[in-house]
């Protein structure tokens, strides 16, 4: 092919262009700032607001629930930080698959706060048994926050949140989900999940960097971690990004009003690229589950013969660009810590092939050609 194929869309997704559409114009027609009381500054403002109702009906919550970021590590950072630091909390439970942007938070606030934390043992596919946190919830008490990833970014594996949620709410504890790679793929009502908070990013569903969101169930347990001005009702200081969060509104509107024909389309380029993979004689073992998964990540072990780096570089001079694991966490031949986790004692590679409703089946075939040639 003469064109490259992109196949790591759970690491960030192209532009949809009509995002770039809205974006061009929010940027040349409302460039005064939000805070600003002249007509300029006030037909900005209504776009930001407009855009936080249009969100907070895709999520079944209330526009006062949700508040403009930066990114979904920002959003998990404002709602980990203030909670943790309330001096209401004395246990946290989570999992060692989170995201860095969750589990080093985690790990730096309940230092600093003497907070307890305790980590789940997934099994070998990042699934958590609810009988596992109901345990540890009959030991913390009340005085208790868990966070635990709706769609685990590496692996796939997606979590039944209302179950764990509602588990939670009969304790008493709070419950936080990193929801990043599950926004505009997974449906979330957040009324009906009774959850406490919930993230989301941007670039994920096909809108762009450095904008996000999130929503909180009693926004006045949420602490500025961004002091400046008056902001997002005191609670994140700093000009909105007003370009931004109308470019997010309009990527999460389209995602949302074709999630189900995406959702049948990503699932039939899965099971053509699992298909292809088993007839291709290619040495392999699948570390996503293959039920309770998002359709939209498969992670795949290849043997001990390849190794570090090889193949990703291989692959890439061929046209094709997949991951090792967690962007956040490159940069680096070591494997990220979910892999070592679930595969502590592999010599072998695993790698992170994410779809996206962009892909054709025609690149799923080259690639699975490509894949064959090299590792046959």
């Amino acid at each position: 092919m003469n064109t490259r194929i992109y196949l790591d869309h759970a690491a960030s997704t192209p532009l949809h262009p009509e995002v770039i559409d809205i974006m061009q114009k929010v940027a040349i027609q409302y460039y005064g700032n939000p805070s600003s009381i002249h007509r300029e500054g006030a037909q900005a403002k209504s776009i930001v607001e407009e855009c936080r109702k249009k969100i907070a009906s895709f999520i079944h919550t209330s526009p006062g629930q949700i508040i403009f970021t930066s990114c979904g590590t920002e959003s998990n950072n404002a709602y980990l930080s203030s909670v943790i630091g309330s001096d209401l909390i004395r246990t946290v439970i989570s999992s060692p698959i989170e995201h860095p942007a969750v589990l080093n938070t985690l790990k730096f606030h309940c230092k600093r706060h003497h907070v307890e934390l305790k980590l789940l043992n997934p099994d070998q596919n990042g699934l958590i048994n609810i009988d596992q946190l109901e345990d540890q919830l009959r030991k913390s008490g009340q005085n208790t926050l868990v966070t635990l990833m709706h769609t685990q970014n590496e692996l796939g594996t997606v979590l039944p949140l209302r179950d764990f949620s509602l588990i939670c709410k009969h304790y008493g504890a709070k419950f936080h989900s990193d929801t990043i790679q599950s926004v505009g793929i997974e449906a979330l009502d957040v009324t009906d999940l009774q959850i406490d908070a919930i993230t989301g990013s941007a670039h994920k569903f096909n809108g762009p960097k450095g904008v996000g969101f999130l929503y909180i169930k009693e926004p006045s347990q949420l602490n500025p971690l961004i002091f400046g001005g008056n902001q997002e009702r005191n609670m994140r200081g700093g000009t909105e990004n007003t370009i931004g969060i109308a470019g997010m509104t309009k990527a999460l509107e389209l995602a949302f009003n074709e999630q189900q024909e995406r959702r049948q389309h990503l699932n039939r380029l899965k099971s053509k690229f699992l298909d292809g993979l088993q007839l291709s004689g290619i040495n392999f073992e699948i570390n996503s589950p293959l039920v309770d998964c998002s359709p939209k990540i498969l992670n795949i072990y290849f043997d001990k013969t390849v190794k570090s780096d090889w193949l990703l570089m291989n692959l890439d001079i061929e046209g094709i660009a997949v991951s090792g694991g967690s962007a956040c966490s490159s940069g680096t031949e070591k494997a990220s810590h979910v892999l070592e986790y679930i595969r502590p004692t592999s010599e072998g590679r695993s790698v992170r092939f994410s779809f996206s409703y962009m892909n054709t089946e025609d690149e799923i075939d080259h690639t699975l050609y490509v894949l064959s040639r090299l590792l046959s």
